[in-house]
């Protein structure tokens, strides 16, 4: 069996919530087995532990191998509260905790991902996966120069800057860092999960940064 076949037979659970609209995905053996998503705001934690208590019955006495945590762009809160679920989950079932940045699976065709960052920026995820901050003008010339756009932001929040997008108010999803995931080549995933699992910051955050994050005793673990 070879490397490819051998990640599509692994239970994988998915969590996404970098953004208001957030999701769960339990994929089992390549097969979606539990897929749920809901909206919040500020308090992704009451709708998460309902639904990752479902999955994990869903699951049962099987072993899960990863679980996947959407790192963002996006929500700094939703996304430290998916790695802090992720850590618990890993704690008690043994799985690999492995931060996917969330916006691979929207990026079809080789388009630019883009959103408001905030603070007069746009935070801009090339079709190479690389992530910076731009301003208007900046992002206009990217796009005269033959850059795809699509966006999680609507039509009017960009068409007021003179910028245009060919989708719109796209949803990253749990399902997606699946799908993401298994795209990757064995080299990729291992690549990845060596990294802290960490959210991604586009800017510094504005907050005091603590000695040892809640989410980092699972960084690294082998199950």
């Amino acid at each position: 069996m070879d490397d490819s076949q051998t990640q599509a037979r692994m239970n994988i659970l998915a969590i996404e919530c970098s953004q208001p609209a957030a999701s769960l995905c339990l994929s089992c053996g390549g097969q979606v087995v539990y897929d749920n998503s809901w909206k919040a705001e500020r308090n992704h934690d009451s709708y998460l532990f309902p639904a990752l208590q479902a999955a994990l019955e869903q699951l049962g006495t099987a072993t899960l191998d990863i679980v996947l945590v959407g790192a963002g762009p996006g929500s700094y809160g939703g996304v430290r509260v998916a790695l802090a679920a992720a850590v618990g989950i890993s704690t008690v079932k043994g799985a690999r905790v492995v931060a996917i940045g969330s916006w691979g699976a929207l990026a079809e065709n080789g388009a630019a991902i883009v959103s408001d960052a905030r603070r007069g920026g746009w935070t801009l995820r090339r079709p190479d996966g690389e992530i910076a901050v731009l301003s208007t003008a900046e992002l206009l010339a990217e796009q005269a120069s033959g850059m795809q756009l699509y966006t999680i932001e609507t039509r009017t929040a960009l068409e007021k800057h003179g910028i245009t997008a060919v989708r719109y108010e796209l949803v990253p999803t749990a399902r997606g860092l699946v799908t993401d995931w298994l795209s990757l080549t064995p080299e990729q995933q291992s690549s990845l999960a060596a990294k802290p699992a960490e959210p991604i910051y586009v800017r510094p955050p504005h907050i005091t940064e603590a000695k040892r994050k809640p989410w980092e005793i699972a960084s690294n673990h082998q199950p």
